[in-house]
């Protein structure tokens, strides 16, 4: 049999490992706007379980299928174009409520159940992948250099398709290069044109590009989360009680604009306000409210801002130059305009909105981003501070700025840069002497959004080497929201005095101002405290923080509110393990609502895709005992590709988190980290077989070279980030490749030299390593993005130079 690969072969590779990247992220944008952004974690690790299965599957059925190589191939590839379109659909009918699915077996099914759909497409397209390696084993340097070229090409191919089509109609439209992969299939073998098989190929053609191109025009219903505001507008609509403006989509989000009579939304407004919320339109993104967009024509008209805790800080400032960090509706703006700013610096990173602001929406929206005192700056806030060099005498944080920490917690999985030690600090360098920095969060029982920020401006304040942090902070509330500034330098007794003055204007309760006396303090909003005392749970949290032992609070508090940092940018994450057990015992049978849904389906998930990868990958091999046990390097093999593969993933999903603070995005870290990973990986793979050295050397040599590049990023990486901050996106982005390159270019030997040494000692285990890479990378996925947030990105970038560290030690074990 002639088992040499010809330019369809790879191919027919390159495109199908562009669906299989691409189906991934098309999968995540459309499940953040259906349900919520940690459904991005399942996509990551089931797609990767589909991957290790097929190594299992390949391991048992190899034998059979290589005698039909051409027709197995096409069958597979014909399944996993009809699985595309098929899984998904049938996974966003099932009726998963994610808030129950910890105690709710029925829930549970549910969720394995889509997770098994999901996986169906994933499956069938690593069949093929590894079908290729294991058949043309000569020339598998090749082929997975292509298989990597083709999954770098397709992040960028996806990033496309969400410009063209919305959010949930994304996976069905990527059936059309799974069509034309089978159409390069067809053409590898002359079979299906010019020999007895050749009614097969045409019929396969005419299929496959009629089920592909039909789902370019096919559009599936929209099915969101009940939880979501966009269900709830919806339902108005259909009630005609609302009516849909507008609906922008693209990579960062999907934006939704309602007007409604039924829509009275004032961020925080006290029970002192007299004025009644003006006419209104709901700002949706991905499905969630963003926040209301008033239908006014003049400041007189948004009167009602003046009633919100946010208003206190612009009362301490005659004329101040201000800075909206993250502004969205206009509705901060006029807060500042009622105050007098005669400069307003608003950054929103999302052109959508921008556009939507100062084009559609202006006239509606009183052309508030039109103003002449508003300047309006397309950045991601974070980024816009490491390059500004102006001073500011209000920093409003208004991305931070919500009811709550995010629907039970399910934001937490978010990265965060602002909300961090460091990001408060450049905010810090950018005030004015008598700036202030401001946000206002709303309320939760038991609290902890208002503790974690006191605690990060307290941090934040120590580290800029400020001797009392007390002098500089003050937070107060009404019965809905906080509001916590910091002061640039200490406050006086004239600016404290115009602060309580305000507060109690606001008919606010103050939890710390410099020199306050807890035995004199009494609360017009009751929130309850420790017992015996007057003062609330806030205030007693301030006192510690502000104490000798504040690390008694934060390692006692029943949730995590320790200050975040640009190694655990994770402000919205407040889960502790050691905590359920009190949750447990205060709360009952209602514990599970005290629970931060986020990091908990997260938890589910890596618990989850693990059962059923250990059921589907390892445990059917121990039932080939017979088969391998005259074998030998089993242990090697298990070791190489497995620890490879947590390794890879380690690096991989660290650095999309960890550039998404350099790129200002996280579609464009997403974009760039995985097109250097890929194709440089893919790069390094196809070079194999031209160098003079043997797969053990060239495992010994990659291996030691990706922990001292890895080892070095940890104490280089930021600094050398940080010289290009400044700079355009594009001379970012080739940024970017060139810092990844040495690094991925060595990955990218590891897996090829790994199966060259399988190839001269023991072919037939290669499909086996094949599923041992894929179940080791299943599980690092979810397992990475936990091990971030509980002990921070530098960790897991040693963690994965250590996986690299066995890889080279494994090398003894060879035989």
């Amino acid at each position: 049999m002639d088992k040499e690969t010809n330019g369809f072969h790879l191919l027919t590779v390159f495109l199908l490992s562009v669906v299989l990247v691409a189906l991934q992220l098309l999968l995540m944008r459309a499940l953040s706007v259906s349900s919520y952004y940690h459904f991005s974690y399942l996509v990551i690790s089931t797609a990767l379980l589909g991957f290790g299965v097929s190594g299992t599957f390949l391991t048992f059925l190899y034998d059979k299928l290589a005698k039909h190589f051409s027709n197995w191939s096409l069958f597979f590839l014909l399944l996993f174009l009809v699985s595309i379109p098929v899984s998904y659909l049938a996974a966003e009918t099932l009726p998963i409520d994610i808030q129950y699915v910890l105690f709710s077996t029925e829930q549970q099914l549910w969720l394995m159940l889509y997770n098994i759909l999901i996986f169906i497409p994933f499956f069938l397209g690593a069949v093929v992948i590894g079908f290729y390696l294991s058949y043309f084993q000569q020339n598998a340097p090749v082929i997975y250099g292509f298989n990597l070229f083709g999954s770098g090409a397709g992040a960028l191919i996806a990033l496309w398709f969400m410009f063209q089509f919305p959010a949930y109609q994304l996976p069905v439209k990527i059936t059309i290069v799974a069509a034309l992969a089978i159409v390069t299939q067809l053409l590898s073998d002359r079979e299906y044109f010019f020999g007895k098989r050749r009614s097969i190929g045409i019929l396969s053609i005419i299929a496959s590009l009629g089920i592909g191109i039909s789902m370019i025009f096919f559009q599936p219903d929209t099915k969101v989360d009940p939880y979501k505001s966009y269900y709830h507008l919806e339902q108005l609509k259909e009630q005609g009680d609302a009516q849909k403006i507008s609906t922008q989509y693209g990579p960062r989000a999907q934006i939704d604009i309602y007007q409604s009579d039924k829509i009275h939304q004032t961020l925080f407004a006290g029970l002192q306000a007299t004025d009644l919320p003006p006419p209104q339109m709901s700002l949706l993104i991905d499905g969630e409210s963003a926040g209301s967009i008033f239908k006014i024509d003049s400041v007189e008209q948004a009167s009602i801002m003046a009633s919100t805790p946010q208003s206190v800080p612009y009362r301490l400032f005659e004329a101040p130059k201000v800075l909206l960090l993250g502004e969205t509706t206009g509705n901060n703006i006029w807060l500042a305009k009622q105050f007098g700013a005669i400069k307003i610096t608003v950054v929103q990173n999302n052109p959508q909105i921008i556009d939507l602001m100062t084009g559609e929406l202006a006239d509606s929206s009183g052309g508030i981003y039109l103003q002449p005192e508003v300047e309006i700056v397309d950045l991601k806030p974070r980024l816009f501070l490491k390059r500004n060099h102006k001073k500011y005498d209000i920093i409003q944080l208004v991305s931070g700025e919500s009811m709550a920490s995010g629907t039970q917690g399910l934001q937490s999985l978010n990265e965060n840069f602002l909300l961090t030690v460091e990001g408060i600090r450049e905010a810090f360098l950018d005030l004015t002497d008598d700036g202030l920095i401001t946000i206002t969060r709303g309320i939760q029982t038991p609290p902890r959004d208002n503790i974690k920020l006191f605690a990060l401006f307290a941090e934040a304040l120590k580290n800029e080497g400020v001797a009392y942090p007390s002098n500089h902070l003050l937070q107060a509330r009404n019965y809905l929201a906080m509001n916590t500034i910091l002061a640039k330098r200490g406050i006086d007794d004239e600016r404290l005095q115009r602060y309580l003055e305000a507060g109690r204007q606001q008919l606010m309760d103050f939890e710390h101002y410099p020199g306050i006396q807890s035995d004199t303090l009494t609360q017009t909003n009751k929130i309850s405290g420790p017992e015996g005392e007057n003062y609330s749970y806030f205030h007693h949290a301030v006192k510690q923080i502000l104490g000798e032992s504040p690390d008694l609070l934060l390692n006692s508090w029943i949730y995590d509110v320790e200050p975040p940092t640009d190694n655990r940018p994770y402000f919205n994450d407040y889960f502790k393990w050691s905590s359920i057990d009190r949750i447990i015992e205060v709360y009952g049978k209602n514990w599970f609502q005290r629970l931060e849904l986020g990091y908990v389906v997260l938890a589910v998930t890596f618990a989850e895709v693990s059962l059923i990868a250990f059921l589907l990958i390892l445990l059917p091999l121990f039932f080939m005992r017979q088969k391998l046990s005259n074998l030998e390097n089993k242990l090697p093999t298990f070791i190489h590709f497995g620890a490879i593969g947590v390794g890879f993933m380690f690096l991989e999903m660290v650095f999309i988190q960890q550039f998404t603070n350099f790129m200002g995005d996280p579609i464009y870290s997403v974009a760039v980290v995985m097109t250097a990973i890929l194709v440089f990986s893919g790069v390094g793979s196809s070079i194999q077989k031209k160098l003079p050295w043997p797969p053990i050397s060239r495992i010994r040599y990659a291996g030691l070279s990706v922990m001292a590049i890895a080892i070095l990023f940890l104490f280089l990486l930021d600094p050398i980030l940080s010289l290009f901050v400044g700079y355009s996106l594009w001379t970012r982005f080739v940024v970017t490749l060139v810092l990844l390159f040495p690094l991925t270019f060595m990955l990218g030997w590891m897996f090829v030299s790994g199966i060259g040494v399988l190839e001269s000692r023991s072919p037939k285990l290669v499909p086996w390593a094949w599923g041992i890479n894929g179940f080791a990378s299943v599980i690092a996925a979810p397992l990475a993005v936990m091990l971030s947030m509980s002990v921070g990105f530098k960790m897991v970038v040693l963690m994965a130079a250590g996986c690299y560290g066995v890889a080279v030690l494994n090398n003894r074990l060879w035989r």
